[in-house]
């Protein structure tokens, strides 16, 4: 197994350790360094018949703030990680990523305070690990990194009275470095605005509306005309505090959604969040969700933004972790997504660079399942490993758009911070 220009995996962590004696002096400052190694049985996500299977190494610098400024609070965190593959048919995918994010909390000597931040990610895009483009999944065997880039502002007033009013806004763009997904990439904004109650200190009651616009810059419909959308949601929320270890969220609504040239949409969404903390070895997440966001994966590392998508998605999750020690513990998880395409017009870019639309309707379904087991031999040092499988089986009429295939992957990372 060789890797094109990669540092030791052992070289940041070693330069980190050099400055153990001074982390006392980083606050509020924190560093970090990790490596992992993993192995895929199909990386690009093919059909099974055309899988690809590869080593990855991921060698990643962190650094983090968080400060009290009176009573505001500054916290950013900036992670850039240097991604390399094994094999001739990988390394068109070898790539430098990052995700920052930065946030300011603020509050007035009264009961109104709010946040304004903003977030950028930027990896490499693969078909179905965390959103899916159909008709684009030949290009996943090619360096294509998006970008999404988001800004927000809320506030609320209430502070800690039983009645609080909150409004917010957004916008998201999300690019492609390549040009066969002009047509995918988006800009959106959104605003929201809403109430909650608390009947007690451990249960609250809330109302929130929402409106999203959004369009495809580059994709233009046979018409002429530009491919632009409109949501608009209204939804009931909840959170209860059960008891000293448990808790639950949950919200149900209802979405209107327009599109051009498309048929307008409307759906139930909602979900469903349980937190389970007993005062023994275990703790257990149980959550379900139906909504049209284009990224729904649950684990992994997630931003803010949720951009809108042309599926509507219907996704339960699973977390339990056992700590046998302080030191030592065993996580597992599962995840079942299924997506429904209803007669979406989708754009496909064809060999010659030309952009053409086919209209798509069918389900795909993803399951994926992992164990991974934790060691942390000092507070600044955690050692991992896990395995994963990824497995997704599409309806016939669509499995030639979205292609059903089968993944596993193991892995191994060393992670160490300072603070």
């Amino acid at each position: 197994m060789k890797f094109k220009s990669v540092s030791p995996w052992w070289w940041p962590l070693c330069l980190l350790a050099l400055s153990g004696a001074a982390r006392a002096d980083l606050e509020p400052y924190s560093l970090g360094a990790s490596e992992t190694v993993e192995h895929q049985t199909n990386v690009t996500r093919a059909a099974d018949a055309d899988r690809v299977a590869g080593w990855l190494s991921v060698t990643e610098f962190n650094a983090a703030l968080d400060q009290a400024l009176g009573r505001d609070r500054l916290t950013a965190t900036a992670a850039f990680d240097v991604n390399r593959y094994s094999g001739k048919e990988l390394h068109d995918l070898d790539a430098n990523t990052y995700n920052l994010a930065g946030t300011f909390d603020w509050s007035t000597v009264g009961d109104l305070s709010g946040a304004i931040g903003a977030d950028s990610r930027r990896r490499q895009y693969f078909y179905g690990l965390d959103g899916d483009i159909p008709g684009a999944t030949a290009s996943t065997t090619l360096r294509n990194l998006e970008t999404d880039n988001h800004v927000f502002a809320n506030a609320q007033l209430g502070g800690l009275a039983r009645w609080t009013l909150f409004a917010g806004v957004d916008a998201n763009q999300r690019n492609y470095s390549n040009s066969a997904f002009d047509a995918n990439e988006q800009r959106q904004w959104s605003t929201n605005a809403g109430t909650r109650y608390a009947t007690s200190p451990d249960l609250s009651f809330g109302l929130t509306g929402s409106v999203t616009h959004g369009n495809y810059p580059h994709f233009v419909l046979a018409s002429g005309a530009r491919d632009d959308f409109e949501l608009r949601s209204l939804d009931l929320t909840t959170k209860w505090q059960v008891s000293g270890n448990s808790a639950m969220d949950a919200s149900v609504g209802y979405t209107d959604a327009d599109y051009t040239e498309q048929p307008a949409s409307k759906f139930v969404n909602g979900s469903l969040n349980w937190n389970w903390t007993p005062p023994s070895h275990i703790s257990v997440s149980l959550g379900l969700s139906r909504n049209s966001d284009s990224d729904t994966a649950v684990t992994g590392t997630l931003v803010n933004n949720n951009l809108a998508g042309r599926s509507i998605n219907n996704v339960g999750h699973i977390l339990v972790t056992y700590a046998f020690s302080a030191k030592t513990s065993l996580v597992a998880n599962a995840q079942y997504t299924q997506r429904r395409y209803s007669n979406d017009v989708l754009p496909v870019t064809n060999p010659d660079g030309t952009v053409t639309t086919i209209n798509i309707d069918g389900t795909n379904r993803t399951a994926q399942f992992g164990l991974a087991a934790h060691f942390q031999p000092t507070r600044t040092a955690d050692l991992s490993c896990s395995v994963q499988r990824e497995i997704r089986r599409s309806d016939a009429q669509i499995a030639t758009i979205t292609p059903s295939y089968t993944d596993n992957t193991v892995l191994c990372s060393a992670a160490i911070k300072f603070d």
